[in-house]
């Protein structure tokens, strides 16, 4: 298989067969609150393409180091935290320097660099160490999960959007399932539907 099949086809996947929201729970409640405010997705799916891709990269080239192939899952979890907090910390002060002398106001600078720290902290871009110790992906794979992960996090908080917007206008549905339960049973209709491709789920 060549380097481009094997990165659309770890891409695809990961967007599709094993979305990392619908099927592995993961920054569930993230997605929810983005869907509730759709002007915000542009921005945070950016933020989450690019930690969930350059901490996957990192990640495998580290691991790769002769004495860390085999290491479990505990000390994987460790590598990828420091690698994570600190490409945050590089960002954050990139972004800093590069804004200091900007139009930017400052309520748009803060309103950015919270965007970029729930980004960087959410429970979404922690299931990539895991999905790509499993997996053992190679290097050019381990690229292309991490931008799918962030793609099915955009995809998957479009679809919940779009079902929020449906379930409010559907007068139909009795007042006691109106609201969350709806939406509950709308997301858990979604994620069946997503595991029901393979049956299974790499998550659990």
């Amino acid at each position: 298989m060549t380097v481009i099949s094997a990165f659309f086809a770890a891409f695809f996947y990961v967007v599709f067969t094993q979305n990392i929201v619908l099927t592995g729970g993961y920054g569930i409640s993230e997605s929810i609150r983005t869907a509730a405010r759709p002007k915000q997705l542009f921005l945070f799916g950016i933020t989450i393409v690019y930690f969930s891709t350059f901490t996957s990269l990192i990640c495998r080239l580290v691991i790769l180091v002769p004495g860390l192939r085999t290491a479990g899952t505990t000390v994987n979890l460790i590598i990828y935290t420091v690698v994570l907090t600190v490409l945050y910390i590089v960002t954050a002060l990139v972004l800093r320097v590069l804004l200091s002398g900007s139009s930017w106001s400052r309520e748009e600078q803060d309103k950015l660099f919270r965007q970029t720290s729930v980004a960087a902290f959410n429970t979404i871009v922690f299931a990539v160490p895991f999905i790509n110790q499993k997996v053992a992906y190679t290097v050019y794979e381990s690229v292309a999960q991490g931008i799918g992960a962030g793609v099915a996090f955009v995809l998957a908080t479009y679809v919940i959007h779009i079902g929020m917007k449906k379930l409010e206008a559907n007068r139909e549905i009795p007042s006691s399932f109106k609201g969350a339960p709806a939406l509950f049973m709308y997301i858990a209709i979604l994620s069946l539907a997503f595991t029901g491709i393979t049956g299974t789920s790499l998550f659990f």
